[in-house]
């Protein structure tokens, strides 16, 4: 497990170790994250592996701020759910969408969603743009673990683990202690699965509707 600094030399190491089926740790717009490449069955299982995660249990992918001109490789939209990503894209929250035709069909293949992320958050941004397409996003925590918010808590939460992330990217994150809030997107409504930094609240008075809990 290295520790680096975030700068244009270690940002190219970040997405070689990306592009090698290899995980990586760095900070997002909600708490530290690991990060691995979608479309590699390999990166999948690493993350999995590295987490200590149920491997039946589904992760997110995140996209580039500019990637969001062609969202519809990676999740099916109608008018409401092009409404409802326009508002709500970049955030702190998660959008669970039917999936697309760019995610591979072993990916999670017991569920027809996925959950969709465009981080708020400059280096993750400068990542993904770098790698030049989705990468999964989990929380940077070995299972059942409290979320980190620093390198150091990732280095801690890991340094005993047989499977650790191959490169953690320095930084700190404010500590509000929530992970995105997820929102399913399905027959014109909006439903919070998971609470998280946006309240219901705040929701509709982004979008003007109600928003169900």
């Amino acid at each position: 497990m290295k520790i680096v600094p975030f700068n244009p030399d270690t940002l190219r190491e970040a997405v070689d170790v990306l592009k090698k089926g290899g995980v990586i740790a760095h900070p997002t717009d909600t708490c530290y994250g690991l990060a691995a490449d979608v479309m590699n069955p390999k990166a999948v299982k690493n993350v999995q592996a590295i987490k200590g995660r149920d491997y039946k249990k589904p992760m997110s992918i995140m996209i580039s701020v500019p990637e969001q001109l062609r969202i519809e490789k990676y999740v099916v939209l109608d008018e409401f759910s092009k409404f409802i990503v326009h508002k709500l894209f970049p955030g702190a929250v998660t959008l669970l969408l039917p999936k697309g035709p760019m995610i591979p069909t072993a990916y999670f293949p017991e569920t027809p969603f996925i959950g969709l992320r465009v981080p708020m958050h400059d280096s993750t941004q400068d990542i993904l743009r770098a790698f030049g397409g989705p990468l999964i996003t989990t929380s940077a925590n070995p299972s059942g673990d409290p979320l980190c918010f620093n390198c150091e808590e990732v280095a801690e939460g890991f340094k005993n683990r047989a499977n650790q992330p191959d490169l953690v990217i320095e930084g700190k994150i404010a500590r509000h202690g929530k992970a995105s809030t997820v929102i399913k997107v399905e027959s014109d409504h909006v439903y919070i699965i998971r609470k998280g930094p946006i309240t219901a609240s705040q929701l509709e008075g982004i979008l003007g509707i109600d928003v169900k809990e």
